[in-house]
């Protein structure tokens, strides 16, 4: 598990949930880019999809069942 120490120079609208489709690598992006290049494989192949301010999300990867990702809603 690794810690991110927030700045305050990021936007945090701006957030997105990064996918490596060959690895599975997986990150929250807290600027706004077009491309990513995953940092483990380096592959290019890297979806982005943005996260709403209200929205959250939990992903496992597992041996059987692959890897699981869910996307909800903040509870207020």
């Amino acid at each position: 598990m690794s810690t991110v120490i927030l700045a305050k120079e990021y936007n945090y609208r701006n957030r997105l949930f990064a996918l490596c489709e060959k690895c599975y690598w997986t990150a929250t992006i807290l600027k706004k880019v077009e491309t990513c290049q995953c940092p483990v494989c380096h592959s290019d192949e890297v979806s982005l999809i943005p996260i709403g301010n209200d929205e959250r999300y939990e992903y496992s990867l597992e041996p059987r069942q692959g890897l699981q990702i869910k996307f909800s809603l903040l509870s207020r």
